[in-house]
């Protein structure tokens, strides 16, 4: 039996290298985190089907790797806070900001407003549950009874419109940045 789980383990494991490579490589940018990963998710499969017999090995193979991956980047996550905490101690860090700083960031929010401000029905609406409220697409589309593509639409050419206020309250306006139509027959 324990024969068959690791020949199981092993057949679904090289039919799926591949597609389990470009599965990790989602999670790192560095080759040897992505070949890290698989090996590990090979081996701990490999083990795992040595104690018990594995119904859906493929699945088992992508569920552990997913698993592998994410306590790696947590790992990762936690160096490197752990540094930023050590080295601000070592080193004074001043992060409090200027006060033309904060000049400069107060007069940018206002900017932000009056750009917000310009949009107009569906499209700020859509924008400000996206912004403000921290609502998923899906969540927006529900609550304005929208397609999930009407409310991508809106918060794509609302991010336009503000980008380009924004441009061009800062002087910095061009032509470069393009508004989607709306097509014929199209409500906002």
């Amino acid at each position: 039996m324990k024969e068959n789980a690791d020949s199981g383990i092993t057949n679904s494991f090289l039919q799926n290298q591949s597609f389990l490579t470009r599965f990790v490589n989602r999670f790192f940018s560095n080759k040897e985190d992505v070949e890290d990963v698989v090996q590990e998710t090979y081996l701990r499969a490999y083990v795992a089907g040595q104690k018990a017999e594995i119904v859906k090995p493929k699945s088992f193979l992508f569920t552990t790797a997913k698993n592998i991956a994410l306590t790696k980047l947590n790992k990762k996550s936690k160096q490197v806070t752990d540094f930023l905490e050590d080295y601000s101690q070592r080193h004074d860090l001043n992060i409090d900001p200027s006060p033309p700083e904060i000049v400069d960031a107060q007069q940018q929010l206002v900017i932000y407003c009056a750009a917000v401000k310009t949009l107009n029905g569906k499209c700020r609406e859509a924008f400000l549950l996206k912004k403000v409220h921290g609502m998923t697409h899906k969540e927006i589309a529900t609550q304005m009874s929208l397609s999930l593509s009407s409310v991508e639409k809106y918060l794509h050419r609302a991010m336009i419109l503000c980008d380009q206020y924004i441009l061009k309250a800062n002087g910095e306006y061009s032509a470069t940045l393009s508004v989607p139509t709306r097509q014929k027959g199209a409500k906002s």
